[in-house]
């Protein structure tokens, strides 16, 4: 079985194969170029190395959750999304996700000074705002994802093995049949995917 790779944007690149796509790289216009390719869902995010390059942030997770949750309605099919990287960077990536998916907790607003009203106020709308389980109850960033952190340079996730070669370089397998090499390093500039 042959691997399909794309460029969706400048900085990312997605892996499709039969039952699996991987993203890697997450740049601010990577949605738009997986439409112009048609492309309708994938099921696993690489962090890259270089977190920003040319003024845009390479790993940003907010759309493609968004994207995965009602595009492609992962979670309503009971799925959740792979997050692949260092286990350092995922943990830095859901920190972000978390503040701008749920906005800052009490504590934080607390530790800032925050006035008591408008404090009130924010905790109010991030909690009316927020996404929630069937009880309710506002769902933890943690619960969309499988973390698939790297172990000695390597990932597994139901379909694809990722190794990790080098600075935003990769080997993807998928199922032992098929494997290909990405090197994010190809781009030296991060350019919107359609003709403005």
């Amino acid at each position: 079985m042959a691997l399909k790779q794309i460029k969706p944007a400048d900085g990312s690149r997605a892996v499709i194969g039969s039952q699996e796509t991987v993203l890697l790289g997450q740049p601010p216009e990577v949605l738009k170029g997986l439409l112009i390719h048609n492309i309708s869902h994938f099921d696993t995010l690489v962090l890259c190395d270089s977190q920003k390059k040319d003024g845009s942030l390479l790993n940003n997770l907010e759309f493609p959750l968004y994207f995965f949750l009602f595009v492609a309605k992962g979670i309503e099919k009971g799925r959740l999304l792979n997050l692949v990287g260092e286990a350092e960077d995922i943990s830095r990536a859901l920190r972000i996700l978390r503040l701008t998916l749920l906005g800052p907790t009490k504590a934080e607003l607390d530790n800032w000074g925050t006035e008591e009203k408008l404090k009130k106020e924010w905790l109010g709308a991030s909690k009316k705002l927020a996404l929630k389980n069937k009880k309710n109850q506002v769902r933890e960033v943690e619960s969309f994802f499988n973390f698939v952190p790297f172990v000695d340079d390597e990932a597994k996730t139901s379909h694809f093995t990722i190794k990790y070669l080098g600075h935003d370089k990769y080997q993807l397998s998928y199922e032992s049949e098929a494997s290909i090499k990405i090197n994010l390093q190809e781009d030296s500039e991060i350019n919107s995917p359609y003709l403005m």
